[in-house]
């Protein structure tokens, strides 16, 4: 029973690296058995590689997306000049100053742009980033004509992989796994293998096909970190992880002849923000969410709006629905929610209601109307109670 109760934690963990750590795996095994390609098959990942990153900001660009944007930019601004400098430079371009900065500008683009914050890409902050971006790039130009090397670490000529890019590289990979062990998130798993992508793309730049391979690889991770990220965060609540409204419309439509609906609503849900910030207010959320999943292990839980949860009860009426809510109601009233280990615990309530379909009732979203209309009217004049519609 440990083993498996062990196995249950774990294998969610685990769950999102697989596909990337399987894709790096084939990767690896392809250029080492495959290379050196051959000349239609190279310039087919060269392709393939432009048509990716194009769907990638097409996809971005829709959703509004910044920061897999810029990570992404780098990647694609650092694959080009790499192979530029390869065109002019033939065998010795791994020795100038533009390819031993621009491999030590990739690994810190991608740091950071890990930690800068997922905002609109359509915003005048995106603005001063991209020149910002670019004047850096312009820096790189500048200290390669002056023949300026950024490394502080002695390196043998013919290297093609800096020291110093190593070690950006390595820290790199040190954050994103260990927020992927953490967090079990698609992100942060995909981060560290287009890290590794990337790093690795560098490191045999200098062989035919390798810095192709790879960096595809990169962008092939990206993708699939973006679109996972985009229907989870569709379909999904991204804070509580339950199910998000999308999912609630399009799952009432196969629900069976009986059921009910019950409403949990969090008191005073503008207050919390006022009072306490919106950190504090989202680690409250998640508390009440693992108070209301103590008591609902197998019903379909919905964050059907910032402030209120809607469970679908199959095959129950308003009353065993009602006794139910009563039950959350109750648990998370007589509950203390430690929020911060050097701060004293809150008192929260919710306020509850619950509606089951009529014979008269043409849709789901009727059922839900009356349940939400009463909770509205009750909440009027009270709090902490739950109510029957």
């Amino acid at each position: 029973m440990q083993k498996l109760a062990f196995a249950e934690k774990i294998i969610p963990l685990i769950a999102n690296m697989l596909i990337p750590a399987a894709f790096f795996g084939f990767a690896l095994l392809w250029f080492y058995l495959g290379a050196p390609f051959e000349n239609e098959t190279s310039v087919g990942m060269h392709i393939f590689f432009y048509i990716l990153s194009f769907l990638c900001t097409i996809i971005l660009l829709y959703f509004n997306l910044n920061k897999s944007l810029f990570i992404l930019l780098s990647i694609v601004v650092s694959y080009v000049l790499i192979n530029l400098l390869k065109k002019i430079g033939t065998e010795t371009y791994v020795a100038t100053a533009a390819y031993q900065n621009l491999s030590i500008f990739l690994p810190l683009n991608l740091l950071f742009f890990y930690f800068w914050p997922n905002h609109r890409f359509f915003s005048k902050n995106t603005l001063y980033l991209l020149l910002a971006f670019f004047a850096e790039f312009a820096l790189a130009e500048h200290l390669s004509r002056a023949d300026i090397i950024l490394n502080i670490i002695n390196q043998a000529a013919e290297s093609s992989f800096n020291p110093l890019s190593f070690c950006l590289f390595f820290i790199f990979s040190c954050f994103t796994f260990t927020n992927a062990v953490r967090h079990g998130d698609i992100w942060n798993y995909n981060a560290f293998f287009i890290g590794l992508f990337c790093s690795c793309g560098l490191y045999y730049s200098s062989t035919p096909s390798g810095l192709t391979v790879f960096f595809l690889g990169a962008i092939i991770c990206l993708l699939l970190s973006i679109t996972q990220n985009i229907y989870i965060e569709t379909y999904h609540d991204p804070l509580t992880g339950l199910y998000s409204r999308n999912s609630f419309i399009i799952h009432v439509k196969k629900l069976p002849v009986k059921y009910s609906f019950g409403i949990v609503s969090i008191d005073d849900y503008d207050k919390l923000a006022d009072n306490f910030g919106k950190t504090t207010q989202n680690t409250l959320i998640k508390l009440i969410t693992s108070k209301i999943l103590e008591h609902e292990k197998e019903e379909i839980i919905y964050r059907y709006s910032n402030d209120e949860f809607v469970i679908i009860y199959k095959n129950l009426d308003r009353n065993e629905t009602f006794e139910r809510i009563e039950t959350i109601r109750r648990s998370i009233a007589s509950a203390l929610f430690e929020y911060s280990p050097h701060k004293k615990a809150l008192k929260l309530t919710i306020s509850g209601a619950v509606s089951e379909k009529k014979r008269q009732d043409l849709s789901a979203f009727e059922v839900l109307v009356r349940a939400r209309k009463t909770l509205q009217k009750t909440r009027s004049f009270s709090h902490n109670v739950t109510s029957k519609a």
